[in-house]
């Protein structure tokens, strides 16, 4: 239990980190230290962010613990003679999007006794053994890289239920700073309005404290306030939407913060996605209250992703990626299955094929996840 505690409050630290960059160090290095690594860095499989895992032509500051930073000196100084082996043989691999990967699975034995990386970087760095954990946000592959001395010894595929536990919270962690990320925080400006959708802050016994004018808009359109609280005009939406809401309070008091996202019909068609995360001490003085952060992402005026990215992105078929496409549109299970075509028993299969191969449980996560690929094409 006290292990658990300690990654609460680790990913309490990164929440915060969102939303100020300057916390990364020492957030990152308390959720290091929790998991049982040496030092850990956030990246992305893409070689055009200034996050990637090449870091040769590094721009901006990235998100490195504090013990990571010696190492990261020689890793620059030496890379070009020794190129490092993981970023590129970990992308081959034949994974889920979320998933935990170990040393031995990218190199062998003999390799890390002749490979000049590990003679020129990993062992004088003290960084012997390398484990990650790789997560979604907006279709593109996000990791966690942790890295442990000699004497920590190497990671294990066992260890697996232990580092992902930690892989929906980062998830959600960067979906929220990427948000902010690209954003100039104008003191003229209030802070939710420079959210790109619909956001608003709740009490700590749900209750709307403000919200933002996207948000407001929607409170004329199928959503409501009623005695405080924001209600779908959809009977079934809203019995799924409170449940999402009592969920977070819940969890906010057990110190399990995550409530999964709902989706939100209007006119019996998918229309919103509904989010919600609890807001730490240092989050909560920058936006002057509130408990919970709730946005909303129009699943509606969105263009969905085309099947064709969907399938590179997933390594989807051709037929799951039609369908994955057509969800992400706003299609239900039955009205997708009718506009392909195919039956609705094929579509279900499929369904539970697309949500294994996407690390996704429920059709609102995959909605979440597509609905954030979505917004990095309209970027």
């Amino acid at each position: 239990m006290a292990a658990k505690r300690g990654i609460a409050s680790a990913i309490d630290d990164c929440y915060d980190a969102a939303f100020e960059f300057g916390r990364w160090p020492q957030a990152l290095q308390n959720l290091g230290d929790c998991l049982g690594v040496s030092s850990c860095v956030i990246r992305i499989r893409d070689d055009r962010h200034p996050f990637s895992s090449d870091q040769r032509k590094r721009t901006r500051l990235t998100p490195d613990s504090l013990g990571h930073a010696e190492f990261a000196e020689i890793w620059l100084k030496n890379i070009e003679g020794a190129p490092d082996p993981h970023p590129e043989r970990a992308a081959r691999l034949p994974r889920p999007a979320t998933c935990f990967t170990v040393e031995d699975e990218i190199t062998t034995p003999e390799e890390r006794l002749l490979l000049p990386y590990y003679q020129e970087i990993a062992r004088p760095g003290h960084r012997e053994w390398w484990g990650t954990v790789a997560f979604p946000v907006k279709g593109r592959q996000w990791v966690l890289s942790m890295f442990r001395d000699a004497r920590s010894g190497p990671f294990d595929l066992s260890e697996a239920e232990h580092f992902l536990r930690v892989a929906p919270d980062l998830a959600r962690i960067i979906s929220l700073a990427e948000k902010i990320w690209e954003v100039s925080l104008d003191t003229a400006l209030a802070v939710l309005e420079q959210f790109d959708c619909a956001a608003a802050l709740l009490d700590s016994r749900g209750r709307l404290r403000r919200c933002n004018s996207q948000a407001d808009a929607l409170f004329r359109s199928g959503l409501a306030v009623r005695h405080g609280h924001i209600h779908a005009a959809d009977r079934d939406s809203d019995s799924r939407f409170q449940r999402m809401v009592q969920a977070a309070l819940t969890g906010a008091r057990d110190a399990t913060l995550l409530a999964e996202p709902e989706v939100i019909n209007r006119d019996g068609s998918f229309w919103l996605l509904a989010e919600i995360v609890p807001m730490t001490s240092f989050v909560r003085d920058l936006f002057n209250g509130g408990d919970f952060l709730l946005f909303f992402t129009d699943l509606v005026g969105e263009r969905a992703p085309p099947a064709s990215l969907l399938r590179h992105a997933f390594q989807l078929p051709a037929a799951e990626a039609r369908l994955a496409s057509s969800l992400s549109g706003g299609d239900g299970i039955d009205a997708a299955s009718e506009r392909l075509a195919i039956g609705r028993e094929t579509a279900r299969t499929q369904l539970k094929t697309i949500l294994a191969k996407t690390g996704t449980h429920r059709q609102a996560e995959l909605t979440a996840l597509l609905s954030r690929l979505r917004v990095s094409l309209r970027h």
